[in-house]
């Protein structure tokens, strides 16, 4: 049996640099305002698993220029600092108490403080990509800083429809989680120089990981233990947004079931909600369902590496896949 890959693992080929992105988010995030410090140091103090400066940096391994890639490490930090102002924005909206096993922002001090320093997080995620004074990054960014907030609001439009579709759901998807891991690894191959080509096929590696990425966290968030997960088990559901495992389980019962689920996803329960549905969906294999078609999209990723020669970063990339359909957190 192939073992799942560690993260230390895959990360290895730019590890020297990734020890470095929270001094250099710290850095970028300096201020004057105690109340800001103290909510950045405590959100910044049980770090994730840096999965997009990584692939900033993985993106840029392929140059095999070390110079260039420690160039990339405020870059990649500031991807970092983006993704956690949607992180604290998204806990205000979903009203989620955990994160990172810790409490939300919102929770520990309260939504205003939450928006405010969410703000300051993207405001400086900003200015550092202005400051590469390259227009590709400048660029991308801001593209992809649409997508993610277009998605976001799509989403919200689209709570407690119990009639949502595939497509709808992999839209929403595609934009608030896959395009900015996309314009991660693009970033990293673009600041590295590499062929159109090249840069082509890692942005579609990233946009199908993003997909995979997603659609397993979605399943975690009904099956997944909540001290690994780290984050409020059903909170998408608590919320009145609609996953695929729900969705393909809506779309397999009884016009009556569909009915009691219904119900049942509307009203406060709990974990009694979240066990009902989650053993519904073991039932008519709806989690196995989703789980194979995020395998669909780690097949379609692992593809778009073919342009590539075996190198560290090529199997690390590959190893990533793998991880990311195997992970409980």
């Amino acid at each position: 049996m192939k073992l799942k890959p560690a993260l230390d693992e895959i990360y290895a080929p730019v590890q020297t640099c990734l020890d470095q992105i929270e001094e250099s988010i710290l850095d970028i995030l300096s201020t004057s305002n105690e109340l800001s410090r103290e909510v950045i140091r405590y959100f910044f103090a049980n770090k994730g698993k840096y999965l997009r400066p990584s692939l900033c940096l993985l993106g840029g391994a392929f140059s095999n220029n070390e110079t260039t890639i420690r160039a990339m490490i405020p870059v990649a930090s500031a991807f970092e600092i983006f993704h956690s102002a949607t992180l604290i924005h998204d806990d205000i909206i979903d009203s989620s108490y955990l994160r990172r096993n810790m409490p939300t922002v919102n929770a520990k001090w309260n939504a205003q403080v939450a928006v405010l320093v969410g703000d300051f997080l993207h405001d400086r995620a900003l200015q550092t990509f202005f400051g590469t004074k390259n227009d590709r990054v400048v660029s991308l960014f801001l593209n992809t800083a649409c997508e993610v907030c277009d998605g976001e609001i799509l989403e919200f439009k689209e709570k407690n429809n119990f009639n949502l579709k595939e497509g709808l759901y992999f839209e929403i998807i595609r934009k608030k989680t896959a395009s900015l891991l996309s314009a991660c690894i693009e970033t990293g191959a673009i600041l590295g120089n590499l062929s159109l080509d090249q840069t082509l096929a890692l942005k579609n590696y990233g946009l199908y990981l993003g997909m995979a990425f997603q659609i397993v966290d979605d399943c975690l968030d009904f099956t997944g233990d909540q001290h690994a997960f780290g984050k409020t088990l059903g909170s998408d559901c608590d919320a009145g947004v609609l996953t695929l495992p729900l969705i393909r389980l809506v779309s397999l019962v009884s016009e009556d079931k569909k009915s009691e689920v219904f119900q049942i996803f509307k009203s406060s329960m709990g974990r009694e909600k979240l066990d009902y549905l989650r053993n519904l969906m073991m039932e008519y294999g709806a989690i196995e369902y989703s789980m194979d078609k995020a395998r669909s999209f780690t097949e379609k990723a692992l593809l778009e590496l073919q342009v590539f020669k075996q190198s560290p970063a090529r199997k690390s990339l590959e190893d990533l896949l793998d991880y990311i359909v195997e992970r409980s957190r």
